[in-house]
């Protein structure tokens, strides 16, 4: 008799196969699925936190790569990528940019996460766990500045005044009726488009371009034109530069919102910069009685700025703000100041903000020199008297500028001393990968 083999043993082991089958692939579902989700999550991770380093390096000057990686490992630490070194790993790696990628400098931010993700039902077939890695890179451009030239270029003297003036010869936006005037490389410019806000008709003036050379120097308006009696150049000498009518000129500018920290306190017959009056019980005009040296920095006055005869004083680097008040230069007294040589107020010697419209003037026998630009955009400025200011460099922009008596005036326009405002391009950051 025959007996025929038990096929239960073949099938028990094809069941073995199909289970194993089975479980690879609910495993490669179920852990695979896993380490899919950790991937997106990863890479989310690793953009917001190379973005994170990026935006650290926005906050100020200074900014060490120490901070940069500080900021980014803590993004990735809040999406759960702690840098435990065993179940994930963030590594951050700074780098400058190359020349000309951002305006100025700027740094490279990228973040590398290795994740590894334990798996379930792959552990059984040997497979402990899933490793993603994932990156990615962000670019950090400083704030810069385009290097800026004098306000209203070229213009050594300048009217920002755009109304109509009247017919008398002390109602002009420029006005010289006495004294003498002598420039050097700049001219005299003025923004009222009424052609009679320019008056010349006595005194004596030079506009040359070069103090030994015998070119001249430019007149410049906004009239249309300088016939029919407008513009008056009688009894006066040298001005045989350009008269360009019909020019275009920027609008003043905006308020500076120049501040300054502390107190201007009396130490000697020195005085530190600062808000002035400070010191409680200070009376009277600055700079207090005594006085004869300005430290350098920045003096935000509020009252009048007065010196008198006899007085004597000297500031090299500073920016005196009157936010209030007047100039008033009287006497025989000397002056003696210069602006700073450094950002951000490079070269503004004495600043007026629109609000201010006081008048300065100087009357009498002063020995003035000034180095910088004086910005009143909305203030008077006269000098009477036979006051002087020496051969210095200077711009002088102001609401009016008008002379009489035997005021001596002299004045280089030298663009490299000048307030010349840069154009600043703000931070920028990019996620590039």
């Amino acid at each position: 008799m025959f007996h025929r083999k038990s096929e239960s043993g073949q099938a028990l082991i094809i069941l073995v196969f199909a289970i194993i089958g089975l479980l690879g692939m609910t495993g490669l579902t179920v852990d695979g699925g896993m380490a899919f989700t950790d991937r997106s999550k990863a890479q989310t991770a690793a953009d917001t936190a190379a973005l994170a380093g990026a935006l650290a390096n926005t906050k100020g000057t200074g900014i060490t790569n120490q901070v940069i990686t500080n900021a980014a490992l803590n993004l990735a630490a809040s999406n759960s990528y702690n840098n435990d070194g065993t179940r994930n790993i963030v590594n951050v790696t700074i780098t400058a940019t190359a020349p000309g990628v951002c305006p100025d400098t700027g740094k490279i931010v990228k973040v590398d996460i290795t994740s590894n993700v334990p798996t379930t039902f792959a552990n059984l077939v040997g497979l402990k766990q899933i490793t993603n890695k994932v990156t990615a890179s962000s670019r950090a451009c400083d704030v810069s500045g385009t290097a800026g030239s004098p306000l209203y270029a070229g213009n050594a003297v300048y009217s920002t005044r755009t109304s109509a003036c009247g017919n008398g010869t002390s109602d002009k936006a420029l006005g010289i009726q006495g004294g003498q005037l002598q420039m050097w490389g700049g001219g005299l410019g003025s923004a009222s488009t009424d052609g009679d806000c320019m008056d010349f008709s006595g005194g004596n003036v030079q506009l040359k371009k070069e103090e030994s050379g015998t070119d001249c120097a430019d007149i410049n308006s906004a009239a249309s034109s300088g016939t029919g009696g407008v513009h008056q150049y009688d009894g006066i000498k040298d001005i045989c530069g350009n008269k360009n009518y019909n020019v275009s000129f920027p609008a003043p500018p905006a308020d500076l919102n120049i501040t300054c920290t502390g107190n201007a306190d009396k130490s000697g017959n020195t005085l530190k910069p600062g808000n002035w009056p400070g010191t409680t019980g200070v009376t009277g005009d600055f700079p207090q009685a005594g006085v004869t040296t300005l430290l350098p920095g920045t003096y935000c006055v509020n009252g009048d700025f007065t010196l008198n005869g006899g007085a004597n004083l000297t500031g090299n680097g500073v920016t005196i703000v009157m936010n209030t008040g007047g100039i008033k230069w009287n006497g025989n007294m000397t002056l003696h100041l210069s602006g700073p040589t450094t950002d951000p107020y490079k070269g503004l010697v004495i600043y007026m903000p629109p609000t201010n419209n006081s008048q300065i003037i100087m009357n009498g026998s002063s020995n003035v020199t000034l180095v910088g630009t004086l910005l009143a955009q909305n203030a008077p400025c006269d000098f009477v008297g036979s006051g002087q200011i020496q051969k210095v460099e200077l711009q002088m922009i102001c609401y009016t500028w008008q002379m009489n008596g035997s005021a001596d005036v002299q004045i280089m326009y030298s663009a490299s001393t000048l307030y010349s405002p840069s154009t600043l391009v703000p931070p920028t950051i990019e996620l590039l990968q």
